[in-house]
């Protein structure tokens, strides 16, 4: 088959059609693999790009715990896809994937069916609950910029309510915070949030210091559990300075509008349970008839590729993809996302042009991670520093990534005017009784009794 050419199932014959390459999700994997493939086409008539994703901007989701504590809002993680579709020369189709049929080659959303010759699949995950629906009703969580926003709120009302509390019990449950997962997003929400009450909140809402509890929950022995054990030691021993309770070897399991359980037998008494203990693939990927992998994901061969469609690749929090030497899967995380973009990408103008594909092979470079207060934790090549220095290089790392100059622009200015005027702690409306705003649908929380309760 030479270059560009494609077989039409109807009529057998060769066509000079351009390829139909479709990429669902436009997260981390699914945008850098659009934006791979058209700058590899550089205008040829090879092959059409698109795009589909249910919402109609990227979120560079690595700030969304910055939007929780009001450092930065909507406008400085969001890009419309639009304006990268113009950009880059790739269609967009805002919708939300229904099903698949790889037999004809086409996906259906709500609102139209879309055929493809070339697929990628990079529908990215939810917050997995361990299939606790009372944890599901009463936690919120932060998978996208309105998450972020509604938690902000959340604890900005929150501060609101407890300064005409005069019960004290009501007022430090009110005042009291936990956090769920203790892997990096966890520990960036606890020390972003902490930071938001130490140096605004408590500014200008008087209520006692003292009553404020914020606590970080693990199930693990440590926090940062994919950093080298000095760095997570160093991390733990900075949130712990700054008055933040980090429990180790506890589980959640068990939560409510009024206090969140501990090992099934410890209450604390709160109004807010944020969780970042779990992500699970997009369900919808269930409906995809090949094997998984026991956390749900999609198996995918070390070109990225279905065993039994090689024109379907399957990246990011959705596929389970071996690291061979190694022998355990890749994690979830948006650097391995982007890279595997990239390399379906590069797999699938392979193929058209007739070249060997490249198995996916990813090198770790290190890890970052940011405390707030002008502090971060690095492993740089194994080069292991934090503080300001690593501070620093966090910033210039998450900038780099930012995917326009518009972004770019404005998180600087933002930054710099930060340093001189305190952050806006307007809010919205009470969300649907302080509880959190969620795409998907829970089942409200059943009664408990029993379980002595943990002051």
């Amino acid at each position: 088959m030479r270059r560009g050419e494609l077989v039409d199932k109807g009529t057998g014959r060769m066509t000079r059609r351009p390829a139909r390459i479709v990429v669902l999700g436009g997260g981390f994997g699914g945008l850098y693999a659009a934006m791979t493939l058209q700058r590899e086409l550089a205008g040829s008539d090879m092959a059409q790009v698109t795009l589909v994703d249910r919402r109609n901007y990227f979120t560079f989701t690595p700030f969304l715990p910055e939007v929780a504590a009001g450092t930065l809002g909507r406008a400085h993680v969001t890009y419309p896809f639009r304006f990268l579709a113009q950009k880059e020369q790739f269609c967009f189709i805002q919708g939300a994937v229904q099903d698949f049929d790889l037999v004809k080659r086409t996906v259906r959303t709500e609102t139209t069916a879309i055929p493809y010759d070339y697929l990628i699949v990079s529908l990215g995950g939810a917050p997995s609950f361990f299939g606790n629906p009372h944890i599901a009703a009463h936690a919120l969580t932060l998978n996208s910029v309105d998450n972020a926003l509604a938690i902000r709120n959340h604890i900005i009302r929150l501060f609101e309510h407890a300064v005409v509390e005069t019960d004290p019990i009501r007022r430090r449950q009110l005042l009291t915070l936990v956090v769920a997962g203790a892997g990096p997003c966890g520990v960036e929400v606890v020390a972003e949030l902490d930071h938001l009450i130490r140096t605004a909140l408590l500014k200008y809402y008087p209520v006692d210091p003292s009553e404020i509890r914020i606590l970080l929950v693990s199930k693990g022995d440590r926090i940062l559990p994919h950093f080298v054990g000095e760095l997570a030691e160093t991390g733990q021993k900075e949130l712990i300075k700054r008055g933040i309770e980090v429990r180790l070897n506890t589980q959640v399991t068990w939560a409510s509008e009024e206090y969140v359980e501990f090992d099934g037998y410890e209450r604390i008494s709160t109004r807010t349970l944020i969780w970042a203990a779990g992500v699970t693939p997009n369900p919808v990927l269930a409906q995809l008839p090949t094997s998984k992998s026991q956390q749900g994901g999609v198996v995918v061969d070390e070109f990225l590729k279905l065993p039994d469609f090689p024109e379907v690749y399957v990246i990011g929090d959705g596929a389970s993809v071996l690291d061979r030497r190694q022998g355990q899967p890749y994690p979830a995380l948006a650097p391995v996302a982007i890279r595997q973009g990239i390399r379906a990408a590069g797999n699938i103008m392979n193929t058209l042009q007739g070249r060997a594909m490249e198995p996916f092979r990813f090198d770790f470079t290190g890890n970052i991670v940011g405390l707030g207060c002008g502090m971060a934790l690095v492993n740089l090549l194994g080069i292991k520093f934090h503080g300001r220095l690593g501070w620093w290089f966090y910033r210039m790392a998450h900038l780099q990534r930012l995917v326009s100059f518009r972004n770019k622009a404005s998180l600087t200015l933002t930054l710099a005017l930060n340093a001189i005027f305190d952050r806006d702690i307007s809010c919205e409306t009470w969300f649907e009784d302080n509880r959190r705003i969620n795409s998907e649908t829970v089942s409200p929380a059943l009664p408990r009794s029993g379980s002595p309760v943990a002051s």
